[in-house]
């Protein structure tokens, strides 16, 4: 979460500047043992779901829009002068309408537009809070913070998507700009987390969620306006505002890039890997926060939120 060859030299140019800036604090995700989550080698691909999309955009765009939010964490925008990371961030389609969110080895980029639900809908009717954007659901061991997979889920059904730079008069109500949002949700993939805390957040097993700390083992404070630029202009802030606010997504805060360049730190001789194989006698984790012997993992819990509905609790 579009011109897209101006918009990726954009993210180039913004984040060599960055590379040169103080950088600003930036939250990791953690397994509930309180270990880091990161993928074994940055190698991400993520398949999109296209057979079916939502208006305003055709399957083109959406695609185009989600490369352009993987260049934006990718090492060709993070490096700049310098070289710093090694995340290789790429999205491909696939003429799919939709499909499950969970642990099958495959990065999934899907529009939910029947229903702001898991597929299959849970029995007790519970869906996912109408507020949010988007939801990323990560899958990993919680012993080692491996992320073993990693699916975003695109609220379709009670938001539409277009293209704020691109296309700006198709913008009215209730319509959110898809690349400023999935850059965003791209950012929870690699192993960020939001740089804020909403008072009352709950765990997907519905208990209260610790409030994080930063890369200084810092508690990050509450969201809100009153934040300083650094934390509200971070790509990685839980809320927006405006369609505008979304655009400035798109491009990377330095403590943005500083995360995503101290989790993977420029190798020169990298070789992708695939994540870690659970061994299949072994046991799974569901929709849960809690260590297990098998994957954990943070679903339903990592979200980008409208800000006229920032104080509803996360999943």
């Amino acid at each position: 979460m579009r011109i897209r060859t101006t918009l990726a030299t954009t993210a180039l140019l913004a984040s060599s500047l960055a590379l040169s800036m103080p950088a600003a604090a930036y939250v990791r995700t953690t397994t509930s043992a309180g270990v880091p989550t990161a993928w074994k080698t940055p190698c991400v691909t993520m398949v999109v779901s296209l057979g079916a999309p939502p208006p305003e955009l055709d399957a083109a765009a959406y695609l185009s829009a989600a490369q352009a939010a993987g260049a934006a964490w990718s090492q060709s925008s993070l490096d700049g002068v310098q070289q710093c990371s090694n995340v290789i961030f790429t999205v491909v389609p696939v003429a799919d309408v939709a499909g499950q969110a969970g642990l099958d080895y495959h990065n999934r980029l899907i529009f939910r537009q029947d229903k702001w639900c898991s597929d299959p809908s849970p029995k007790n009717g519970s869906c996912y809070d109408p507020s949010a954007l988007a939801l990323t659901s990560m899958f990993m061991r919680p012993s080692t913070g491996e992320i073993l997979d990693a699916d975003l889920e695109v609220n379709a059904t009670n938001f539409i998507w277009g293209d704020f730079v691109g296309q700006p008069e198709l913008f009215e109500n209730n319509t959110h700009d898809f690349q400023g949002a999935v850059t965003h949700e791209f950012g929870h993939v690699i192993g960020l987390d939001h740089v804020c805390y909403i008072p009352g957040t709950l765990r997907a097993d519905g208990t209260p969620a610790p409030r994080p700390v930063d890369n200084h083992r810092d508690p990050v404070p509450n969201c809100g306006s009153e934040n300083p630029p650094s934390i509200t202009g971070a790509t990685m802030y839980v809320s927006v505002a405006t369609p505008s606010s979304e655009v400035e997504l798109r491009s990377l805060s330095p403590d943005d890039v500083q995360g995503a360049c101290d989790i993977y730190p420029f190798t020169p001789d990298l070789v992708c890997l695939p994540p870690t194989r659970i061994d299949p006698g072994s046991s799974s984790g569901g929709c849960s926060y809690a260590a297990q012997p098998g994957p954990g993992s943070i679903a339903c819990v990592l979200m980008l939120f409208a800000m006229a509905m920032v104080v509803r609790r996360r999943r």
